[in-house]
């Protein structure tokens, strides 16, 4: 599995996800649109299979580590 990161560490501005959709191309059956409302507007990303599954997994993993929703913070 192949990840690509941001080569050097920085600031960026980070936003709450609001809300996101997974748009299908009937013309490109091979990636999917993925995007993502926040505060500071909306972002459109490219997926793959691969990495939609890779992302899917990384989440699954990550959400798996944070406490629970009804559990204090």
């Amino acid at each position: 599995m192949v990840r690509q990161m941001i080569a050097d560490e920085q600031e960026l501005p980070a936003y709450p996800i609001r809300a996101y959709q997974l748009i299908p191309d009937p013309n490109q059956p091979t990636v999917v649109a993925l995007a993502i409302e926040t505060d500071a507007g909306h972002s459109l990303f490219l997926a793959t299979r691969q990495i939609l599954e890779d992302l899917g997994n990384d989440l699954l993993e990550r959400a798996a580590k944070m406490p629970a929703r009804d559990a204090p913070p």
